[in-house]
């Protein structure tokens, strides 16, 4: 089995579709870097209040909180038209490397030469750990650029909790805790988050591949549940809000709550773990059916 793993994650990594899926992500996390550094890095309000001053020079900036590296980077980023981009298209920058493999390996005949050399079983764990591990690589990349080009141009400044509107990381909110008093380890946490639903989105797109036999298919229905998902909850949101005058609500599409900034609505601990165990149930319960079912030999 570590043989045909091997095999499978230098198939998933050392490829040309692995490097075209990072460099479309990567394309928009290094143009949400540069609109951020543009923008916010040196900024110097022109009005300060008094007693920010002392013999005509501030003494410190109130402001300065509000322009750190954990407000700046691509997880927090919630004005450039990159960000948005990133995370929209995070679902088929994730699925591009590998994802579609399965799909490929099928029409080809390449199942059948693999079968008569290894246990099926061992085919389908060592294509489910690399399609995963190129999703998460492939998202988690871009991140640690982005995260690199800010911090080389914006200071890392401790956010203040009295600013959590500006920052729109409200209280009660995942993991608000550690945006206020360990920014760095909250800025991880979310970095880890995306790239850990980049391998999930990945498995989907895997997953999808035994139901439908269409490649377009099988990269895009991730990124097409996505946007559906997230129109009908607009609408939910929509209503909640009309019917009881409540102003916040829950997100519960995956591509809106790996973002650090409630948006659209808070990021819940409860509805991010809820989605992620029925995701990943959907995805391993299709891969060990339709695999023990499916004809290879």
């Amino acid at each position: 089995m570590s043989n045909m793993f091997k095999l499978e994650l230098k198939r998933a990594i050392c490829s040309k579709t692995f490097f075209f899926g990072t460099a479309l992500l990567t394309i928009f996390a290094v143009c949400s870097a540069l609109y951020m550094i543009e923008s916010q890095g040196g900024y110097n309000p022109n009005y300060l209040y008094e007693h920010c001053m002392e013999n005509g020079k501030y003494i410190y900036n109130p402001d300065f909180p509000l322009v750190s590296v954990y407000t700046s980077w691509v997880g927090a980023d919630r004005v450039s038209l990159a960000y948005s981009l990133f995370y929209n298209l995070l679902p088929i920058g994730a699925a591009i490397p590998f994802a579609w493999s399965y799909h490929s390996e099928k029409k080809c005949g390449y199942l059948k030469n693999i079968a008569t050399r290894i246990n099926k079983k061992y085919y389908y764990i060592s294509k489910t750990i690399a399609v995963f591990t190129s999703g998460t690589l492939a998202v988690l990349i871009p991140i640690v650029i982005n995260i690199l080009m800010v911090s080389a141009f914006i200071p890392h400044y401790q956010p203040w909790a009295g600013y959590n509107f500006y920052n729109l990381i409200y209280f009660g909110t995942m993991w608000s805790d550690l945006f206020f008093s360990h920014p760095f380890i909250h800025m991880i946490l979310y970095a880890l988050l995306a790239a850990f639903y980049g391998g999930i989105f990945a498995l989907l797109s895997y997953s999808v591949s035994f139901y439908i036999d269409n490649f377009i298919a099988v990269i895009f229905t991730p990124f097409l549940l996505m946007l559906i998902g997230g129109y009908i909850q607009n609408i939910v949101h929509n209503n909640y809000t009309q019917a009881t005058g409540a102003v916040s609500t829950v997100d519960f599409i995956p591509t809106l709550f790996i973002h650090s900034r409630s948006i659209n609505g808070n990021v819940m601990s409860w509805a991010v773990i809820l989605v992620t165990v029925l995701l990943l149930a959907f995805i391993l319960i299709t891969i060990y059916f339709k695999g023990k079912k499916s004809e290879i030999y």
